[in-house]
């Protein structure tokens, strides 16, 4: 029994020498953090006292940008290669100790010389300060020639730079290989997100950000899918359905419709298409309008119009790609103002839905 109990204790003091070495470890390692924090803040201080010379100057600040994907040892070398702190290795230690290391957000900083190393960590965990001057929200459905009124009004290019541009620069992306040259080339391509441009981005610049956001949509929805049509022709489809459809469940079923009339060889017929044509929004089409001579003009020219009529969100992509198996070779406005429609597999059933949409206007 006394054998047992010296084991015991033999035990106990093993755990408590273990234990009093693992704390002599920590308080080793906050001893060695804690001194750095003390020497480079005097340092700082002494670098940055006022001077006794009359002649002042302004604060340097370093521009950096933190990379996608960058984790607490990248940002390190950035900032030690930019001079922003003295070792990238104490820096690390620091955003382990102080609960930082994984909350750095990426983008661009401008920060001032000699700013200790905790509050660069607060300013690279707060994210960037966003100019909301550069900021663009492309909304879905608008066409390449709004986009381009759009950047002119908030101050990024012309209208003009990137018309050209979009028309005539060259743009290294596989969805783009087989399109056709056409007026506004890239209709269809421009994705509708909110942007972020810094100051002096270009109209190159601008198309590009657009176009790697609409790679994103491209390999999630359109890459993979087995068509008897182009992705050109697929993303034409979804424009119209963007331009036609406003509620979301009925996405799909309108194209379709449109995958239905193709199959028989009907014209299309579908308003937004003889609107952008004319470059118009009204809410009623005339017959006068539907003489237009375009290849846009679905009333006039069977199949699909030349190209896109607008930039598709996903929702639409996604209808256009996956379109729902029916019959239906018609559809119309239910009533003015309500966005929703009638479908339906026969004429007569859409000349009476036609009728009381008209009707609609008089209540």
């Amino acid at each position: 029994m006394d054998r047992k109990n010296r084991r015991k204790k033999r035990i106990k003091r093993q755990i408590a020498v273990l234990a009093a070495f693992v704390i002599v470890i920590v308080l080793v390692v906050f001893l060695c953090i804690t001194i750095y924090n003390f020497a480079f803040n005097r340092a700082k201080d002494y670098a940055t006292a006022p001077s006794t010379s009359s002649v002042t100057s302004e604060v340097q600040t370093v521009r950096i940008t933190i990379p996608e994907g960058a984790v607490t040892k990248d940002i390190a070398e950035i900032l030690e290669e930019n001079g922003l702190i003295s070792s990238k290795l104490m820096f690390r230690l620091q955003s382990k100790y102080k609960g930082y290391d994984g909350t750095y957000v990426k983008g661009t900083y401008d920060i001032p010389m000699g700013t200790d190393s905790e509050e660069i960590m607060k300013i690279i965990q707060a994210g960037p300060v966003v100019d909301e001057s550069r900021k663009v929200t492309i909304p879905e459905g608008y066409t390449a020639k709004r986009i381009a009124e759009t950047l002119e009004e908030k101050g990024i290019v012309t209208a003009d730079e990137f018309i050209d541009e979009m028309n005539n620069g060259q743009f290294d992306y596989d969805f783009l290989k087989d399109i056709p040259k056409r007026d506004y080339y890239l209709e269809g391509y421009l994705f509708p997100a909110t942007y972020q441009f810094e100051e002096g981005a270009t109209a190159h610049d601008v198309i590009c950000a657009m176009l790697d956001r609409f790679q994103i949509a491209y390999d999630n929805i359109l890459k993979n899918v087995s068509s008897d049509y182009t992705t050109d022709e697929i993303i034409t489809i979804a424009s119209m359905v963007e331009s036609e459809i406003q509620v979301d469940s009925e996405r799909s079923i309108a194209a379709g419709v449109i995958y239905n009339r193709l199959a028989q060889g009907m014209k299309l017929q579908i308003d937004s298409t003889v609107q952008y044509a004319l470059g118009t929004r009204n809410e009623v089409v005339t017959y006068e309008d539907l003489e237009i001579d375009s290849p846009y003009n679905t009333y006039l020219y069977a199949g699909l119009p030349a190209g896109p009529i607008c930039n598709p969100g996903e929702a639409a992509l996604e209808a256009a790609a996956n379109p729902d198996d029916n019959d239906y070779l018609y559809y119309v406005v239910k009533e003015r103002g309500s966005g929703e429609h009638v479908f339906t597999n026969n004429y007569e059933d859409f000349l009476k839905a036609k009728e009381e949409y008209q009707n609609s206007f008089n209540n």
